[in-house]
């Protein structure tokens, strides 16, 4: 038992660890002393005597307080994993992760580590995506969708939020070049499998079926067949797949559609075609978004903004020894 209760703090610590310090500069403490003018509080905010005196006061760090509101207002900015902890352990971890994070920055501070280059920059650009952010939601408060414009912009785009059900048979291309041992038939191989799967399905065999009796011969990296229905929207299909889909009636079987890497076979199930009410909120959220897009981009106008062009375009080359170097990401594999 004792282990497991260290597990679950270790784990608390860890969630913590990234909401707390990325909200930090969102709260505010009082000092204890309560002198004119009003000392700078823990995250460099004035605390009045009125403020400090209206909350209660639940945590001290040195000559910090840190209220009630303060904790609440933490705790109702972190991601839904770690507020499910804070739900089943109560709020002890947020004010163990925060004293910690209090004692640290003072620290710092007497250390004088504000004023390293590094530090400056990190704080300067923290004040100025939590100043843009404050920004973006107030402009979005008084951004107003009326019904009309929602019900205006479904009769038009309709199409967006039909989606499909469908069963896929994917059968690789190989490599046509000597000693290449990537899984996949040749091009003409993998051509008649398709055209043999299709011609089953349309003579009425069930998709199971007709993964079993081609799957006895053919390896699990060369053909890959969905074990469940998928449900896709346009969107989330290459052109040439969303017409083979959409366009084709519930039952209906696709053509075979060549992509440069293999043959397809879709299977149509379902079509879903949502009522208005089903998707009124998001297209609410999509409509405030565009108008927030067309007044930032009539701020730029309106301020004068330039890029070098030279500088950002294209990919970045490896970092040199005075750069940092950027971190890799994994490209995002579509349908």
């Amino acid at each position: 038992m004792r282990k497991r209760n260290v597990w679950g703090t270790c784990l608390a610590v860890v969630v913590f660890t990234c909401g707390v310090g990325a909200q930090q500069p969102s709260t505010a403490s009082k000092t204890v002393e309560d002198k004119s003018p009003p000392a700078a509080n823990a995250t460099g905010l004035e605390a009045t005597p009125q403020a400090a005196s209206a909350q209660k006061v639940v945590l001290k760090v040195g000559s910090a307080e840190v209220t009630e509101s303060e904790i609440n207002t933490l705790i109702s900015k972190l991601d839904p994993k770690a507020k499910a902890i804070v739900e089943k352990q109560g709020r002890r971890p947020v004010g163990d992760e925060y004293i910690k994070t209090l004692l640290l920055s003072q620290r710092a501070l007497a250390e004088h580590l504000d004023s390293s280059p590094d530090v400056r920059v990190q704080l300067e650009l923290q004040r100025a995506q939590t100043l843009a952010q404050a920004e973006y939601e107030k402009m979005a408060g008084q951004v107003k969708i009326t019904q009309e414009e929602i019900s205006r912009y479904f009769t038009d785009h309709r199409s967006e939020f039909e989606t499909v059900q469908v069963r896929q048979f994917l059968i690789r291309k190989g490599s046509e070049s000597t000693g290449d041992a990537s899984p996949g038939m040749t091009t003409k191989e993998a051509k008649d499998t398709a055209d043999s799967i299709r011609r089953a399905l349309l003579a009425g065999k069930d998709v199971d079926e007709v993964g079993q009796d081609f799957g006895a011969s053919i390896s699990r990296n060369v053909m890959l067949i969905d074990r469940k229905p998928r449900t896709l929207h346009r969107d989330e299909l290459k052109p040439a797949l969303q017409k083979a889909t959409f366009d084709l009636p519930d039952g209906g079987v696709s053509e075979v559609v060549d992509t440069p890497q293999a043959f397809m076979v879709v299977k149509v199930l379902a079509h879903q075609r949502p009522e208005l009410k089903d998707v009124e909120a998001e297209i609410q959220a999509k409509l405030q978004r565009q108008k927030l897009d067309t007044e930032i981009d009539a701020m730029k106008q309106k301020t004068g903004v330039w890029m070098d062009e030279d500088y950002f375009k294209g990919p970045v080359a490896a970092a040199s020894a005075s750069t940092t170097q950027p971190s890799s990401t994994k490209p995002h594999s579509e349908p």
